[in-house]
């Protein structure tokens, strides 16, 4: 009796292809990090959606408002939320701004240097819920 051993396939995308180095690039713009940092937002307790102006009639709904600037691996981002009222917004801004560094550094691997936080909005508990 005779035994083949059959010999390694090549899985696509392990082993095979040129080096990591030589695949190519991704490309993150400030605009998608900014979208992530808004998403992240949404994630933390005591935020609320930016009710916009004439006392919360019109808005657009949007949980923040965020800018991002890349600078190598580096990102600034700067946010414009809504908190609840009344709340500790000093604890609310510690955790918005260790949440947002933390899903972008996740979802990019960029490193996040700086997260401003300009509360805009105090969104009083009856409307808050």
């Amino acid at each position: 009796m005779s035994t083949v051993a059959a010999s390694p396939r090549t899985v696509p995308g392990r082993g095979s292809g040129p080096p990591p180095a030589e695949r190519g690039t991704t490309t993150v713009p400030d605009r998608v990090v900014a979208k992530i940092a808004t998403a992240a937002v949404s994630e933390v307790t005591g935020t609320h959606a930016l009710t916009g102006r004439f006392g919360g009639l019109v808005g657009s709904g949007a949980v923040a408002r965020s800018h991002a600037r890349i600078s190598g691996s580096n990102v600034t981002v700067h946010l414009v939320i809504a908190a609840h009222y009344p709340g500790p917004l000093p604890r609310v801004a510690r955790e918005v701004r260790a949440h947002v560094t933390h899903r972008v550094a996740e979802y990019t691997g960029f490193s996040v240097r700086h997260v401003d936080i300009e509360i805009a909005e105090l969104v009083p508990a009856r409307r808050a819920r």
